[in-house]
């Protein structure tokens, strides 16, 4: 339910983001594995927003990632081919290093520009 209110929060009527403040890593990181996490994270999305653009799905699970108790971080990248415009973007989540939101080869196709 927190990774909802967050992504409701930062989105304004345009679908424009504006994240003042990122949700703290909770305290007492959980014995289970962060893959669990993510699949259970999965479920509850799809019951309670449905499916979502590839930014709103990783702010939604590093959300729910840090409230579970585990360091997840937010990444956004820039597609490196082609070189000019019109190259895309995607958002995917780290924890301890590991993506865990996606099975794209992210690191190897887009050049991170943000992280959080």
């Amino acid at each position: 339910m927190e990774a909802r209110e967050f992504l409701e929060s930062v989105r304004d009527d345009t679908g424009a983001y504006r994240i003042e403040s990122w949700p703290p890593v909770m305290p007492g990181r959980p014995a289970r594995r962060v893959d669990d996490a993510v699949a259970s994270l999965r479920v509850e999305q799809r019951t309670s927003v449905g499916f979502l653009a590839p930014v709103e799905d990783a702010l939604y699970v590093m959300a729910g990632l840090r409230r579970l108790g585990f360091p997840a971080s937010f990444h956004l990248g820039r597609e490196t081919v082609p070189a000019i415009p019109p190259a895309g973007f995607y958002a995917w989540v780290e924890c301890d290093g590991e993506v865990v939101s996606t099975s794209l080869p992210v690191k190897e196709t887009y050049l991170e520009v943000f992280r959080a």
